[in-house]
């Protein structure tokens, strides 16, 4: 049996209004019929001038839009990367006028369009950032556009201007930024007449194509140079490359009139023959386009006046008999979703516990049902939720515990170690010197005790190297210990460049002389330079370059230079060496990580392993970064920068 309380919505709605328009139209059929004999003719002209007139404003508003949002990419770009360099100089890898430097840089890199370019002001007005340099540090505040763009600091907008050779004022856009910490309004600014060469006529296309004018018209848009830019059969052509004389004829004058209207003859692809037509065009000056609609004359063949009194009044009573239909039909819909409302807003407070009650089998019982489901699920997504995050809270609390007891596990092990290891060092050393200097000399060439005492000789220097070696692996363990703990002390202060390049020399002179075929090579500065850096770590970073430098150099040359950047002092130590392959180079700064001898020429015992691994944590301390260029076979180079200190340029 039908109920038409459990059937859906489309049949309450289909019955009801059905009942209604047959009333109407039983009534009003007749008058229809009897009018509709003679069929009047649409006013053309009216219509085609409309929708041109339509097509033109969409243009502008879609090709302003599509400006406005490319400027506006521009300035939050370079927002973005003033922002980016703000939190380096708060890192204290860069200083704020470097920072500043490197935004200037990136901001005149921008271009938009032919001429269009980035600038920044402060709020006073202050030319800050302009690819013309004479104008930076100029005072502008008297410009209105200025004071406007001083006024808002943010946003949109479009002014006149004229440059100093031009003899009119043009319009121009600008998208302004604002990054307060530098008091800097960022500006993407460009002519408004390039912005043709910014538009995407994709953007719009298929919207363009919907503003048309009876069954088989189209709008379409030519440039001022013949190009057709948006047609439905000719696009990207010249009219000159046209096959037939009476289309080149058409669109030679849309381009030349640029504003107006007029019939022609025409036939589209498909069609058999020509028929009339008539195109209604206007420019967009700034653009260069002309915006032009047409259509055939058959299309417009309609009932028109007569048909409109008729629909009017049908539609009145229409109106009347549809009242209390629809409040009833919006009383059965609208108590449900009220009902379903009500629920959502409670769920979305948090009480999962909410459901509905199905009173009927059509779209809102269903949608209850749908609704009930819904919550069950998400009140056990939110248990197994809540559950998860419990567990991961758990788990990082162990992981930070387990790396916290790692760090105070090195640290104390390596500080206990220092102690007993110094001793058993300089009790190597005195034993060392006292069997050479004491038992030795009284041995005679025939002494049966000198084979002996050649191999206690031996293998106490063996002893007391690897002793030399595990308190330098002790010591290293204690600066990362201390480093990744973020207790290692630093003593900056202001370092002359020449005098860390000629102390680390110094200190290398005796890894120069047990490598007789190697020399060591310090290129002298040009002119004086002076960092800001603790001159231990500092020198601890050199001295570790360069003894790596001399293990891995048979022949040749290892030469500890710098030079001046634009932010610093740049080190090198390069070497003749054998180099280190590609797999390498990011691995050797791994903590215990030993480069292969793959030809096996070194014969020098191994270091530690975390000597590398500590230089590139010291320099990252000064916002910088080692790194490393190697050719197998040929030799390597390790570089990093070091900040000036205050007051150097």
């Amino acid at each position: 049996m039908f109920h038409l309380a459990d059937s859906r919505i489309r049949t309450k709605l289909y019955v009801a209004y059905a009942g209604a328009f047959l009333v109407i139209f039983l009534v009003a059929g007749g008058i229809i019929h009897a009018q509709v004999g003679e069929i009047l003719r649409r006013n053309i002209e009216n219509e085609l001038a409309k929708t041109t007139e339509a097509l033109r404003t969409m243009v502008r508003a879609s090709v302003d839009v599509s400006i406005r949002n490319y400027m506006r990419a521009v300035s939050e770009k370079c927002l973005d990367e003033a922002r980016d360099l703000h939190r380096q100089v708060k890192r204290g890898r860069l200083t704020e006028a470097q920072a500043k430097e490197r935004a200037r840089d990136a901001f005149l890199s921008q271009t938009i369009g032919r001429t269009g370019r980035v600038y920044c002001l402060n709020s006073q007005g202050i030319m800050v950032v302009h690819h013309k340099r004479g104008l930076v540090g100029v005072d502008m505040s008297g410009l209105s556009f200025v004071r406007e763009q001083i006024r808002r600091k943010e946003g949109y907008m479009t002014y006149e201007w004229k440059e100093p050779l031009e003899t009119r004022q043009r319009s121009k856009a600008v998208y302004m930024t604002y990054f307060k910490p530098w008091d800097w309004i960022i500006s993407a600014s460009s002519y408004r007449e390039e912005f043709a060469q910014l538009v995407n006529v994709e953007d719009f296309r298929q919207r363009f194509f919907e503003l048309r004018s009876g069954r088989s018209g189209y709008p379409f848009v030519l440039d001022y140079n013949g190009y057709l830019l948006i047609h439905p059969y000719l696009r990207g052509l010249h009219y000159r490359d046209y096959d037939s004389p009476g289309q080149r004829g058409v669109a030679e004058r849309i381009v030349r009139e640029r504003n107006g209207h007029f019939d022609y003859m025409w036939r589209n692809p498909g069609e058999k023959g020509l028929k009339r037509k008539v195109v209604y065009f206007k420019d967009i000056p700034e653009l260069g386009w002309v915006v032009a609609s047409s259509s055939y004359y058959e299309d417009f063949q309609q009932p028109l006046d007569s048909i409109g009194y008729v629909m009017l009044m049908a539609l009145a009573v229409a109106v009347l008999l549809m009242i209390p239909v629809s409040f009833g039909i919006g009383a059965l819909i609208t108590r449900p979703i009220n009902r379903l409302q009500e629920n959502f807003a409670r769920a979305a407070d948090g009480d999962f516990s909410v459901r509905m009650e199905q009173h009927s089998r059509d779209e809102l019982g269903l949608m209850a049902g749908y609704f009930n489901a819904f919550m069950e699920r998400l009140t056990a997504y939110s248990a197994d939720l809540e559950s998860e995050i419990a567990r991961r809270r758990a788990t990082e609390k162990e992981l930070i515990a387990m790396d916290r007891a790692k760090t105070m596990f090195l640290a104390s092990a390596s500080h206990e170690l220092r102690t007993p290891l110094t001793s058993i060092i300089g009790f190597l050393r005195l034993m060392e010197k006292h069997f050479n200097s004491r038992f030795m000399p009284v041995l005679g060439p025939l002494d049966p005790l000198g084979p002996q005492a050649r191999q206690f000789e031996k293998n106490l220097t063996i002893v007391r190297v690897e002793a030399d070696r595990l308190g330098r692996l002790v010591n290293d363990l204690l600066d990362l210990s201390k480093i990744e703990a973020g207790r290692m002390e630093w003593r900056d202060k202001t370092l002359s460049v020449d005098r860390v390049l000629h102390r680390a020399a110094e200190a290398s002179g005796a890894l120069a002389e047990e490598r007789p075929g190697v020399r060591l090579v310090v290129e002298s500065l040009a002119e004086p330079m002076a960092v800001k850096a603790d001159e231990d770590k500092i020198h601890q970073v050199l001295i570790n370059l360069l003894s790596n430098a001399f293990k891995n150099t048979d022949a040749g040359s290892v030469t500890l230079s710098a030079v001046k950047t634009g932010s610093g002092a740049y080190f090198s130590v390069c070497d003749t060496g054998r180099g280190i392959s590609e797999d390498e180079r990011e691995r050797i700064f791994d903590i215990f990580y030993q480069s292969r001898d793959e030809n096996n020429r070194s014969t020098h015992v191994l270091g530690t392993g975390l000597g590398l691994s500590i230089c590139r944590k010291i320099v990252a301390h000064y916002g910088s970064r080692l790194v490393v260029d190697s050719v197998l076979g040929k030799g390597s180079c390790f570089r990093f920068s070091l900040p000036f200190a205050e007051g150097e340029d």
